[in-house]
């Protein structure tokens, strides 16, 4: 049940705001589930990759996947996710806990900042430049590997500006590229026989489904800017909290 409400509640911010929703789901899977960090973060990884193919899906059938520039971003993304796994393994719980709340703040303030803002679109025609596409890649399946987040707040900007895609497209593109890194994900601690929760996940999955399809309507309702804004805030006091109690541990 601790599986199911907090992939709930992970995916109920998700719907509500559109971005970000799977940056909750290492804090809830290690201190609502009782998960240990590193096994949250794989479980984390794999269950946001799942939890992608229906978002992939649904753009796939309205023609915003640019499968050319997803499968080259992916193809250096998926090692990126495997070293950024193995590095994990070598970083203590308290530590990696207190970089995954650096990043939670990091997330709240891009999402703050661009409460009224899109992504720059590049105009049609311009060159892909495929060393920036391959580069951002390989950064972004890194994070991925690393804190067990789907990375999509990096891949559209990414796809965006550094692709050229219009909006939906980068959005499409990044679901597919956030699906093969949760699939590279759950091979990398395959093989490195590390652990995941696959009965934690699944769990976690369904009750995100069920947050995010509620999301998405209650969000028609009500304000994007405020919701960002109350995000945003909720996810720097979880940020906040992971720091004051895993931060003395570091030091």
């Amino acid at each position: 049940m601790d599986s199911l409400i907090s992939g709930f509640l992970s995916g109920l911010s998700l719907g509500l705001t559109g971005s970000g929703g799977s940056v909750l789901a290492v804090p809830l899977l290690v201190y609502f589930v009782g998960l240990d960090p590193h096994t949250a973060v794989g479980t984390s990884l794999v269950a946001v990759g799942i939890t992608a193919i229906i978002g992939f899906l649904m753009h796939w059938r309205k023609g915003n996947v640019d499968f050319k520039t997803g499968t080259l971003m992916a193809l250096t993304s998926i090692p990126g996710v495997y070293i950024g796994s193995y590095l994990n393994k070598s970083v203590k719980g308290p530590l990696l806990l207190t970089l995954f709340a650096v990043l939670m703040i990091a997330i709240a303030i891009k999402m703050v900042r661009n409460n009224n803002k899109r992504v720059q679109q590049v105009k049609e025609g311009k060159e892909i430049s495929r060393i920036n596409v391959a580069g951002l890649g390989f950064l972004v399946g890194i994070a991925s590997g690393f804190f067990g987040v789907g990375g999509g707040f990096l891949l559209v900007p990414a796809l965006a500006m550094g692709a050229g895609l219009e909006m939906h497209r980068a959005v499409g593109t990044s679901l597919f590229v956030v699906v093969l890194n949760g699939l590279a994900g759950f091979v990398s601690y395959e093989l490195q026989g590390r652990p995941i929760d696959l009965v934690v996940g699944m769990l976690f999955v369904l009750g995100g489904l069920i947050g995010d399809s509620m999301g998405v309507r209650t969000a028609k309702s009500l304000s994007c800017r405020e919701l960002r804004q109350v995000f945003a805030a909720v996810v720097i006091l979880v940020a906040l909290y992971l720091m004051w109690i895993n931060l003395p541990r570091v030091l």
